[in-house]
């Protein structure tokens, strides 16, 4: 690097971990296959793992693996511990009880053998403002310890790939919200790291950006990586291989999309009413269950659409709408727990409580 000033920058990724200013020196990324863990071993492992704030128990007995070139999502309404288990597998957080893997090494006695080995998005933007988009992604790759021309042409591919070619040269303070998350993107993998965590990644992004995003993540999973992502999103958590649906600091599901959707038991009817309490306690009275949320009363039968008819010839109450659907991730999360994930605005549930966000 060129001066030591320039490597201990504050606004270093790095600087946001207490305790980790070692870390800030040029490390050697290993290739993807010379990993020290055999390819059938977990990426990620908890075991146990529980984290207290005070009187607050954010996560309750975690037990959780994640494999190798495996996209997998943590889907949870905002306070229902992801950002706390995702901060413990980041080396952010130590947990209370249990312990926490990343690679076979341990993300509180090996942290900085993790941090070596992992890319991460965060939440907030943490790029050096004054500096161009090109050079944030070339100090990124001196840091991890790739040559010049390496961090130069790795950068380049990066700009293409996430389509930031235009903006470049431009002080990265000066970028709208949507072209600093692929600039957080384009860092986090300008080593090529073994494990990508993402924590509600695309906020801000419009479809556009969200696609070129997602594209690259894709390119990323296919070529052996590994992805953890935090989202309480039900479209940002669809492509994963695997999703586990945390509420309450506990692992409530744990699938794939369609298995998780099969738990739902049949299809689903939306009823949008105009009073959805009075309509749900007439269903109830006529031997079915159904759950309430922002979007309507739902309904889960083997077959809605023959239900309809009837619900609709009888209700108490107007019905404006009245729709029959697959399951969704949601439809899943509230069968499970009574609560909607999003209301249907697509904005995140209220925060729940006894986790982190």
């Amino acid at each position: 690097m060129a001066s030591s000033t320039r490597r201990t920058s504050a606004t270093c990724w790095c600087a946001r971990w207490p305790g980790s200013p070692s870390i800030c020196r040029p490390m050697r990324m290993p290739d993807m296959a010379e990993g020290e863990v055999s390819g059938n071993a977990p990426a990620l492992e908890a075991r146990g793992l529980h984290k207290r704030y005070g009187a607050v128990h954010a996560l309750r007995g975690i037990d959780l693996a994640v494999w190798r070139g495996e996209m997998f999502a943590l889907l949870g309404p905002n306070g229902a511990g992801k950002t706390t288990l995702f901060s413990i597998f980041a080396t952010l957080l130590k947990p209370s009880e249990g312990t926490a893997q990343v690679l076979g090494f341990d993300s509180v006695r090996e942290r900085v053998a993790v941090r070596q080995r992992m890319g991460i998005v965060f939440q907030e933007p943490a790029l050096e403002g004054k500096l161009s988009v090109r050079d944030n992604l070339h100090l990124m790759g001196l840091f991890y310890g790739l040559s010049s021309r390496a961090a130069k042409t790795r950068s380049a591919e990066l700009l293409v790939t996430l389509g930031l070619e235009d903006v470049a040269a431009r002080e990265a303070q000066k970028l709208s919200g949507g072209q600093k998350r692929r600039v957080e993107l384009a860092r986090a993998l300008v080593a090529t790291p073994e494990v990508l965590f993402l924590d509600e990644a695309t906020l801000g992004l419009d479809v556009d950006a969200r696609r070129l995003f997602w594209a690259e993540v894709r390119h990323y999973v296919s070529a052996g990586g590994t992805v953890f992502l935090t989202t309480h999103y039900m479209d940002e958590a669809e492509p994963a291989d695997r999703i586990a649906l945390i509420d309450h600091g506990q692992i409530i599901a744990l699938g794939s999309p369609q298995e998780l959707k099969n738990r739902v038991g049949g299809g689903v009817l939306l009823l949008a009413t105009d009073d959805d309490a009075q309509a749900a306690a007439w269903l109830r009275e006529h031997g079915h269950h159904p759950e309430i949320s922002a979007r309507g009363v739902l309904l889960v039968a083997s077959e809605p659409a023959a239900v309809l008819p009837e619900v609709l010839a009888h209700l108490p109450v107007r019905t404006r709408r009245a729709e029959v659907h697959e399951p969704s991730l949601e439809d899943v999360f509230l069968k499970l727990t009574g609560r909607a994930l999003e209301d249907g605005n697509g904005k995140p549930a209220p925060r729940a409580q006894g986790g982190q966000p």
